[in-house]
């Protein structure tokens, strides 16, 4: 009988050492992160000008392509209807030299003027045609500067941050808008140093929001950053999220990566 019971609490013993090394084995670690929109974007103007109009409010939903602020733009279409003109200019330029070339070449055919004159002719021509460019070129630049008075959505996103009001100077560079796109999130959490050789990509992790009574999302690994902080030794690991109406970036989680 006593064998019996010794046997039964090797056995017993045995059993716990094999569930501990199984969970030891499904679950590699766990770290918290916060839930992050997968892109964001800070809009600025690449022009100096006056804001004549905000077309957002923080909190907005844009589709791509929008026009979210117009900057006054009437500077930028006097200069394009400057360099249209000039470029006409340059036309009939361009042309009326070729003409006075042709007749150059006839007569010099005909012997009555000099190499000197048909090779001044053809010069001209060329010079002409190089304004002509030039001009084009200035039409362009003059359509690219008043195509940045509008500062468009660049993707379908919610606006989550302004910076700027009718009547304010923009100046380049200067941050307007910031925009993100909520319909891929990501959890971005930092783990220790021993785990991250174990963790890879596709790897299953399981994803907990504090703030949603402990929901548990499965996300996918898609990144992990191969330089860890110098002080802290821990490296960075990104995993895809699944849609959910109620999950919204800087939200609060745990991760815990399975093998």
């Amino acid at each position: 009988m006593k064998k019996t019971f010794t046997l039964l609490i090797f056995l017993l013993l045995v059993c716990s050492a094999s569930l501990a090394q199984d969970r030891v084995d499904r679950f590699l670690t766990t770290s918290t992160g916060v839930v992050m929109a997968d892109r964001s974007v800070t809009l600025s103007a690449k022009i100096v000008g006056r804001v004549s109009t905000v077309n957002v409010e923080e909190g907005d939903t844009v589709n791509g392509g929008d026009i979210l602020v117009d900057i006054e733009d009437a500077e930028l279409r006097a200069n394009l209807a400057a360099a249209l003109a000039r470029r006409r200019m340059e036309e009939l330029n361009w042309a009326h030299q070729e003409k006075l070339a042709e007749r150059i070449r006839n007569l010099r055919e005909q012997g009555t003027v000099s190499a000197e004159n048909l090779d001044d002719a053809n010069f001209k021509v060329d010079a002409a045609e190089q304004s002509v460019a030039s001009a084009k070129a200035e039409v362009a630049r003059a359509r690219a500067m008043l195509a940045e008075s509008k500062i468009r959505a660049p993707f379908d996103g919610v606006v989550t941050r302004k910076d700027v009001e009718p009547g304010d100077v923009t100046a380049p560079g200067g941050p307007l808008l910031v925009l993100e796109d909520h319909g891929d999130l990501k959890f971005r959490t930092s783990v220790k140093e021993q785990d991250i050789a174990r963790i890879e990509t596709g790897q299953t992790v399981t994803v907990t929001i504090d703030a949603l009574d402990g929901l548990a999302l499965l996300a996918t690994v898609t990144k992990t950053i191969p330089s860890g902080d110098l002080s802290t030794h821990e490296f960075v690991v990104e995993a895809t999220l699944p849609r959910h109406d109620k999950v919204y970036p800087g939200m609060f989680g745990k991760a815990a990566f399975a093998r």
